[in-house]
Protein backbone atom coordinates (compact mmCIF):
# COMPACT_ATOMS: atom_id res chain seq x y z
CA UNK A 1 0.00 0.00 0.00
CA UNK A 2 1.66 3.38 -0.86
CA UNK A 3 1.70 6.51 1.36
CA UNK A 4 -0.84 8.31 -1.18
CA UNK A 5 -3.37 5.61 -0.46
CA UNK A 6 -2.77 5.36 3.57
CA UNK A 7 -2.74 9.25 3.54
CA UNK A 8 -6.60 8.84 2.32
CA UNK A 9 -7.16 6.09 4.02
CA UNK A 10 -5.98 8.21 7.50
CA UNK A 11 -8.09 11.24 6.65
CA UNK A 12 -11.13 9.08 6.13
CA UNK A 13 -10.67 7.72 9.27
CA UNK A 14 -9.94 10.92 11.08
CA UNK A 15 -13.25 12.23 9.67
CA UNK A 16 -14.95 9.25 11.20
CA UNK A 17 -13.45 9.36 14.14
CA UNK A 18 -14.44 13.24 14.66
CA UNK A 19 -18.10 12.77 14.50
CA UNK A 20 -18.07 9.41 16.41
CA UNK A 21 -15.99 9.29 19.43
CA UNK A 22 -14.38 12.92 19.44
CA UNK A 23 -13.01 12.54 22.80
CA UNK A 24 -10.04 9.57 21.28
CA UNK A 25 -9.51 11.97 18.03
CA UNK A 26 -6.64 13.56 19.93
CA UNK A 27 -5.28 10.26 21.07
CA UNK A 28 -4.53 9.58 17.25
CA UNK A 29 -3.78 12.45 16.22
CA UNK A 30 -1.10 12.81 19.74
CA UNK A 31 -0.11 9.45 17.93
CA UNK A 32 0.93 10.57 14.69
CA UNK A 33 2.16 14.16 15.71
CA UNK A 34 4.66 12.10 17.85
CA UNK A 35 5.49 9.80 15.58
CA UNK A 36 6.02 12.56 12.14
CA UNK A 37 8.05 14.05 14.67
CA UNK A 38 10.37 11.28 14.95
CA UNK A 39 10.54 10.77 11.03
CA UNK A 40 11.55 14.82 10.44
CA UNK A 41 14.30 14.52 13.29
CA UNK A 42 16.57 11.81 11.73
CA UNK A 43 18.45 11.24 14.84
CA UNK A 44 15.43 9.91 16.45
CA UNK A 45 13.95 8.02 13.33
CA UNK A 46 14.32 4.59 15.12
CA UNK A 47 13.00 2.84 11.50
CA UNK A 48 16.56 3.80 10.08
CA UNK A 49 17.70 0.58 12.19
CA UNK A 50 17.64 -2.53 10.43
CA UNK A 51 15.53 -5.13 12.61
CA UNK A 52 15.15 -9.08 12.91
CA UNK A 53 12.67 -11.20 14.40
CA UNK A 54 13.37 -13.46 17.51
CA UNK A 55 13.39 -16.44 15.23
CA UNK A 56 16.23 -14.78 13.14
CA UNK A 57 18.37 -14.93 16.23
CA UNK A 58 18.12 -19.20 16.89
CA UNK A 59 21.09 -20.99 15.22
CA UNK A 60 20.03 -22.48 11.12
CA UNK A 61 21.23 -26.27 12.70
CA UNK A 62 22.64 -27.96 15.50
CA UNK A 63 21.77 -28.77 18.94
CA UNK A 64 18.05 -27.49 20.49
CA UNK A 65 18.59 -24.29 22.66
CA UNK A 66 16.72 -24.48 25.99
CA UNK A 67 16.51 -21.39 27.85
CA UNK A 68 15.58 -20.61 31.58
CA UNK A 69 13.44 -17.51 33.15
CA UNK A 70 12.41 -16.33 36.35
CA UNK A 71 9.26 -14.85 36.54
CA UNK A 72 9.31 -11.59 39.03
CA UNK A 73 5.80 -9.42 40.65
CA UNK A 74 5.07 -7.25 37.44
CA UNK A 75 6.53 -3.64 38.39
CA UNK A 76 6.92 -0.62 36.94
CA UNK A 77 10.03 0.06 34.61
CA UNK A 78 11.11 -3.17 33.83
CA UNK A 79 11.76 -5.40 31.30
CA UNK A 80 9.09 -7.80 28.98
CA UNK A 81 8.96 -10.96 28.55
CA UNK A 82 9.12 -10.96 24.89
CA UNK A 83 12.73 -8.76 25.66
CA UNK A 84 13.85 -11.03 28.11
CA UNK A 85 13.42 -13.95 25.46
CA UNK A 86 15.44 -11.73 23.20
CA UNK A 87 17.98 -11.11 25.33
CA UNK A 88 18.64 -14.95 26.58
CA UNK A 89 19.12 -15.93 23.00
CA UNK A 90 22.11 -12.98 22.31
CA UNK A 91 23.39 -14.53 25.60
CA UNK A 92 23.38 -17.70 23.91
CA UNK A 93 24.32 -16.56 20.39
CA UNK A 94 27.38 -15.27 21.90
CA UNK A 95 28.60 -18.65 23.37
CA UNK A 96 28.04 -15.90 27.03
CA UNK A 97 30.03 -17.08 29.74
CA UNK A 98 31.34 -13.75 31.05
CA UNK A 99 28.62 -10.81 31.15
CA UNK A 100 28.18 -7.12 32.52
CA UNK A 101 25.54 -5.35 33.30
CA UNK A 102 24.71 -1.56 33.23
CA UNK A 103 22.29 -0.64 35.41
CA UNK A 104 20.81 -3.67 37.70
CA UNK A 105 17.94 -1.96 39.06
CA UNK A 106 15.31 -4.49 40.62
CA UNK A 107 17.82 -7.32 39.01
CA UNK A 108 15.51 -8.55 36.74
CA UNK A 109 17.62 -9.23 33.63
CA UNK A 110 20.81 -10.24 35.31
CA UNK A 111 18.95 -13.19 37.20
CA UNK A 112 18.01 -14.01 33.92
CA UNK A 113 21.83 -13.97 32.69
CA UNK A 114 23.06 -16.21 35.68
CA UNK A 115 20.32 -18.54 35.02
CA UNK A 116 20.71 -19.35 31.64
CA UNK A 117 25.11 -19.60 31.91
CA UNK A 118 26.86 -22.83 32.08
CA UNK A 119 29.64 -23.52 34.41
CA UNK A 120 31.91 -21.17 36.63
CA UNK A 121 31.24 -17.66 35.37
CA UNK A 122 32.30 -13.61 35.64
CA UNK A 123 28.68 -12.42 36.10
CA UNK A 124 29.07 -8.63 36.89
CA UNK A 125 26.71 -5.63 37.07
CA UNK A 126 26.56 -2.21 38.31
CA UNK A 127 24.43 0.77 39.97
CA UNK A 128 24.37 3.37 41.86
CA UNK A 129 25.55 2.95 45.63
CA UNK A 130 22.67 2.55 47.64
CA UNK A 131 21.05 6.35 48.64
CA UNK A 132 21.97 7.65 45.70
CA UNK A 133 18.74 7.45 43.93
CA UNK A 134 15.78 5.30 44.62
CA UNK A 135 17.06 2.32 42.83
CA UNK A 136 16.98 -0.96 45.72
CA UNK A 137 17.29 -3.96 43.73
CA UNK A 138 16.43 -6.99 44.79
CA UNK A 139 17.48 -10.45 43.18
CA UNK A 140 16.80 -14.25 43.88
CA UNK A 141 18.46 -16.09 46.26
CA UNK A 142 20.02 -19.20 44.39
CA UNK A 143 21.77 -16.40 42.11
CA UNK A 144 22.86 -13.70 44.28
CA UNK A 145 25.98 -15.32 44.92
CA UNK A 146 27.34 -15.96 41.78
CA UNK A 147 26.77 -12.44 40.51
CA UNK A 148 29.10 -9.59 41.59
CA UNK A 149 27.50 -6.27 42.70
CA UNK A 150 29.54 -3.20 41.74
CA UNK A 151 28.02 0.30 43.68
CA UNK A 152 29.92 3.42 41.56
CA UNK A 153 28.28 5.80 39.07
CA UNK A 154 29.68 4.29 35.86
CA UNK A 155 31.21 7.40 34.78
CA UNK A 156 33.78 6.80 37.09
CA UNK A 157 34.30 2.89 36.28
CA UNK A 158 37.49 1.83 35.20
CA UNK A 159 36.73 -1.16 32.47
CA UNK A 160 40.48 -1.76 32.03
CA UNK A 161 40.02 -4.80 34.21
CA UNK A 162 37.26 -6.07 32.14
CA UNK A 163 39.19 -5.37 29.05
CA UNK A 164 38.57 -7.91 26.04
CA UNK A 165 37.10 -10.60 28.40
CA UNK A 166 33.44 -10.04 28.55
CA UNK A 167 31.17 -11.99 26.14
CA UNK A 168 27.97 -10.35 26.45
CA UNK A 169 26.88 -6.96 27.51
CA UNK A 170 24.01 -4.95 28.36
CA UNK A 171 23.34 -1.49 28.96
CA UNK A 172 20.55 -0.32 30.61
CA UNK A 173 21.47 2.53 33.29
CA UNK A 174 20.79 5.88 33.11
CA UNK A 175 19.26 7.11 29.85
CA UNK A 176 20.59 10.41 28.84
CA UNK A 177 23.18 10.74 26.18
CA UNK A 178 26.26 11.14 28.04
CA UNK A 179 25.31 8.22 29.91
CA UNK A 180 24.80 5.71 27.15
CA UNK A 181 27.33 6.87 25.31
CA UNK A 182 29.87 6.42 28.29
CA UNK A 183 28.26 2.60 29.24
CA UNK A 184 28.32 1.79 25.42
CA UNK A 185 31.98 2.93 25.07
CA UNK A 186 33.29 0.92 27.93
CA UNK A 187 31.20 -1.52 27.41
CA UNK A 188 32.76 -2.11 23.83
CA UNK A 189 35.69 -2.16 24.90
CA UNK A 190 34.80 -5.02 27.65
CA UNK A 191 33.52 -7.07 24.58
CA UNK A 192 36.02 -9.89 23.74
CA UNK A 193 35.72 -10.29 19.25
CA UNK A 194 32.80 -12.09 18.49
CA UNK A 195 31.10 -10.81 21.15
CA UNK A 196 27.19 -8.60 21.82
CA UNK A 197 26.52 -5.64 23.26
CA UNK A 198 22.95 -5.07 23.80
CA UNK A 199 21.06 -1.84 25.10
CA UNK A 200 17.08 -1.52 26.41
CA UNK A 201 14.64 1.40 25.59
CA UNK A 202 15.48 1.89 22.12
CA UNK A 203 12.45 3.26 21.87
CA UNK A 204 10.60 6.73 21.40
CA UNK A 205 10.08 7.45 24.78
CA UNK A 206 13.66 7.44 25.49
CA UNK A 207 15.34 10.00 22.71
CA UNK A 208 18.44 9.91 23.93
CA UNK A 209 18.95 6.26 23.57
CA UNK A 210 17.95 6.24 19.93
CA UNK A 211 19.69 9.49 19.23
CA UNK A 212 23.01 7.66 20.50
CA UNK A 213 22.87 4.20 18.45
CA UNK A 214 21.75 6.31 15.34
CA UNK A 215 25.05 8.05 15.46
CA UNK A 216 27.32 5.40 16.99
CA UNK A 217 29.45 3.18 14.49
CA UNK A 218 28.41 0.02 16.02
CA UNK A 219 25.90 -0.49 13.26
CA UNK A 220 23.18 -1.61 15.63
CA UNK A 221 19.93 -3.89 15.05
CA UNK A 222 16.75 -3.53 16.74
CA UNK A 223 14.44 -7.00 17.85
CA UNK A 224 11.41 -6.57 15.94
CA UNK A 225 8.33 -6.30 18.89
CA UNK A 226 10.67 -4.84 21.96
CA UNK A 227 13.05 -2.09 22.30
CA UNK A 228 16.34 -4.20 22.45
CA UNK A 229 19.04 -3.42 20.05
CA UNK A 230 21.86 -5.54 20.18
CA UNK A 231 25.66 -5.34 17.83
CA UNK A 232 28.12 -7.88 17.63
CA UNK A 233 31.86 -6.79 17.53
CA UNK A 234 33.63 -8.08 14.52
Amino acid sequence: MNSIVKAAQLGIRLLKISVSNPRRLSHVLGSALEASGDVLDRSLDIWRLPRVGLHDLLPDQGDLWAIKMLLFPRSYASISLVELTGLILLLKKAKAGNVFEFGTYKGVSITQFALNLPGENLICTLDLPEGTENTHYTISDPYEAEITFLKQDSAFLDESAYAGRMDFVFVDGAHCYDYVKSDSEKGWRMLRSGGIIAWHDCRHQDPDVVRYLLSCSYKPTLISGTSVAFAQKP
